[in-house]
């Protein structure tokens, strides 16, 4: 359970606390390979559940996991998100009561397409709580479609408690994970946390003449329902795409280490990006992103997280969004399919900020 950490939330009175599972590869930076073996896990254990079953990922952090699931199976894939993409009577709508960002939803059309095609529907989390989000979701889906599909659950880890896990036995949602563990202490854990870590808030008026842009054109819309097959095919295009145009394999010649940051809902992409990278380099690859999620940070070594980094989205320059440790490495890979110049000059100079010279821009450009 050492990869298990547990942070204070940035002023949020309805959870005190944040679990940072250190091999997840979202707020915290890991290892790809350790990131791709946890995945892989949780992919083997959930092998059953998967069949027939439409998997759907949870924004932000659990999006990555989800997808990589439906990959492991061939499944097909969905996320929840809260960016606009489509019309606002176009959605399933549902809460996240103790999120910083309470609203979740799911596109309706994609849902009537692929709802009576599948046996399951398997909902993907890193970390389960109470489920109330998850069964808020259920409820939902079920008031509008009524065909009493079955559900199930995926999580890297598990903290229900036992009237929590009884609800869900009775309901017949079957729960996959990793790790449990009890978290009755955890909101008196985080209270006496030193908030003294660095925090960097970042005002960039225009990208900088260092930063070497990409742009990979793309008709795939990662928050869309998804044959998972598919955008595996495009991202391998993308990299196929940066050997013959960019000469990637003579960029990571002789690195060290490597960093690729997704942003936000856009991680996965990111994530089969650094897996690429690490099969045809010798360097360290790291891979994280940038998020919503408002954390404490602190200089005490055993806390999870030491910098913090406040940027406006690269989605909507009027939201604040974090990105946290940034490392500096021999060459950095901004990977984000973000379109708000103001942002993703913010996100690039935090990058420089931290250390580093060697930095790539690249966009997943879908319109």
């Amino acid at each position: 359970m050492e990869k298990i950490s547990i942070a204070k939330r940035l002023n949020n009175n309805k959870r005190g606390y944040l679990i940072i599972n250190a091999n997840q590869g979202k707020h915290k930076i890991a290892l790809i390979e350790d990131v791709k073996n946890e995945y892989a896990t949780l992919a083997d254990l959930s092998r059953e559940i998967l069949k027939n079953a439409l998997v759907i990922g949870f924004a932000e952090t659990a999006i990555a996991i989800g997808a990589t699931l439906a990959e492991s199976v061939g499944a097909f894939f969905m996320q929840t998100t809260r960016e606009n993409i489509c019309a606002y009577n176009e959605y399933i709508h549902f809460t996240e009561a103790h999120s910083h960002a309470m609203e979740q939803r799911l596109v309706l059309s994609d849902m009537e397409e692929i709802y009576h095609q599948v046996d399951r529907i398997v909902f993907v989390e890193d970390e389960i709580t109470t489920g109330n989000t998850i069964w808020n979701c259920i409820e939902e889906i079920e008031s509008i479609f009524k065909g009493r599909k079955r559900y199930a659950i995926a999580t890297l880890l598990n903290t229900l408690s036992e009237d929590r896990k009884a609800f869900f036995k009775e309901r017949n949602v079957d729960i996959v994970y990793i790790n449990y563990i009890d978290k009755e202490s955890f909101e008196e854990d985080v209270i006496d946390t030193i908030t003294d870590g660095d925090v960097y808030r970042i005002d960039s008026k225009s990208l900088n003449n260092y930063v070497k842009e990409i742009s990979f054109k793309t008709d795939i819309r990662t928050r869309r329902l998804l044959n998972i097959q598919k955008l595996d095919a495009e991202i391998e295009r993308l990299e196929g795409f940066l050997e013959e145009k960019y000469n990637l394999s003579e960029i990571l010649k002789n690195k060290k280490t490597i960093t690729v940051l997704g942003t936000e809902e856009f991680i996965y992409a990111p994530i089969k990006l650094a897996e690429y990278i690490d099969n045809i380099s010798d360097a360290k690859v790291y891979v994280h992103s940038s998020t919503r999620s408002p954390i404490e940070v602190s200089k005490t070594f055993e806390y999870p997280l030491h910098a913090r980094y406040e940027v406006r989205s690269i989605y909507d320059k009027n939201r604040q969004t974090y990105i946290y440790d940034l490392k500096q490495s021999d060459v950095f890979f901004l990977f984000t399919d973000g379109k708000d110049n103001e942002g993703e000059a913010d996100i690039l100079e935090a990058i420089r900020l931290s250390g580093n010279e060697n930095i790539y821009l690249i966009r997943w450009d879908n319109e």
